[in-house]
């Protein structure tokens, strides 16, 4: 299996500290610490794992958005072929309403 990049947005970025920050004040600094090094291991791992996980009926760009459960939040990614690069787009709260979210975003930062 050839490799893929994983580029992260600065949104997912974002959204992962947002989540950082939530946990930690609600169950302290070890398990957010912990929750950040899990959600490392899983986008080393996300090329591996690739289109497994559900399409969303969404598109960027052309391109379907993929999610990944990585509770308590939602990974959304999409996969480019012609570049072997997936792109982690969000990283959400499984409780937010992802779909208009994603819906309402027109372009992403990296």
């Amino acid at each position: 299996m050839q490799k893929y990049k994983v580029i992260v947005t600065w949104e997912a970025v974002y959204d992962i500290t947002e989540i950082a920050d939530y946990i930690e004040a609600q169950f302290g600094i070890a398990r957010a610490d912990r929750f950040q090094e899990e959600i490392k291991e899983r986008l080393d791992k996300i090329e591996i794992l690739g289109g497994i996980f559900g399409k969303t009926y969404l598109c960027y760009r052309g391109y379907s958005i993929y999610k990944n459960p990585f509770p308590p939040s939602i990974i959304f990614y999409i996969i480019i072929e012609s570049e072997k690069g997936i792109h982690v787009l969000r990283v959400l709260r499984e409780e937010r309403d992802w779909e208009s979210i994603l819906t309402r975003q027109r372009d992403y930062t990296y």
